[in-house]
């Protein structure tokens, strides 16, 4: 009779017993699921940061502003994915993958404005010099001298802005990527030298158009 008796108990601790190492099973997988997916997410924007790194800030193409700018776009998509994935477990990488990802939308997008703005820099800039060769003295030609020196100005400030916004997150860009290493136990996904790059040269591209800028500023304008 009590052997008899046990049997439902033995029974019933079984299922749980079964139904606790199924849940956790469970949750072990979809950790690894959500894992895995987060982390895709932050390599393509890693991959697409990189190579928007290496470009030239002094003289950017066309080509260069549309990849940079869907490149933005692209990190600004993953990060609204990542969101909406259930982190559970996952909370300390998904935490390091957002912030790799914000990180990275606001550099790229800092970068699309100030290549934007360079290049109507060059282009207001080479107008005015433009202008300036073909001085007549008219009344017509003074205005529209002193309408195309103020357009440089305002592409100049518009640049210089927009530049010295992307130095400072291109300052934070090795924390945010070194955290998410050792949250991945990856290598970073972007390396601190390429960034350290990429501010020197978007510091000198700013020099030079401030250099330039200096030399625009001393033109005498007849009035």
């Amino acid at each position: 009779m009590a052997t008899a008796s046990r049997t439902p108990l033995i029974a019933v601790v079984a299922l749980v017993v079964a139904a606790a190492l199924g849940y956790w099973a469970y949750g072990i997988q979809k950790k690894g699921e959500t894992g895995k997916t987060a982390m895709a997410l932050a390599q393509e924007t890693g991959r697409h940061l990189q190579e928007a790194l290496t470009t030239d800030p002094a003289k950017p193409s066309s080509e260069m502003v549309q990849s940079v700018g869907e490149y933005a776009a692209t990190a600004a998509r993953n990060l609204e994915t990542l969101r909406r994935l259930d982190a559970g477990r996952n909370r300390e990488l998904t935490d390091a993958i957002d912030d790799f990802l914000l990180t990275s939308r606001e550099i790229l997008g800092r970068q699309a404005a100030s290549y934007r703005s360079r290049r109507q820099l060059n282009a207001s800039a080479q107008s005015l010099r433009d202008h300036m060769r073909a001085d007549n003295r008219t009344g017509a030609w003074v205005r529209e001298a002193v309408e195309r020196k103020e357009r440089v100005e305002k592409d100049y400030r518009d640049y210089a802005s927009a530049t010295e916004a992307l130095d400072k997150l291109l300052e934070s860009l090795p924390a945010s990527a070194a955290k998410l290493a050792a949250r991945s136990r990856t290598a970073p996904l972007v390396d601190a030298n390429l960034a350290a790059e990429a501010r020197k040269r978007t510091s000198a591209a700013l020099q030079q158009a401030t250099g330039e800028m200096e030399k625009i500023r001393q033109i005498a304008l007849p009035r």
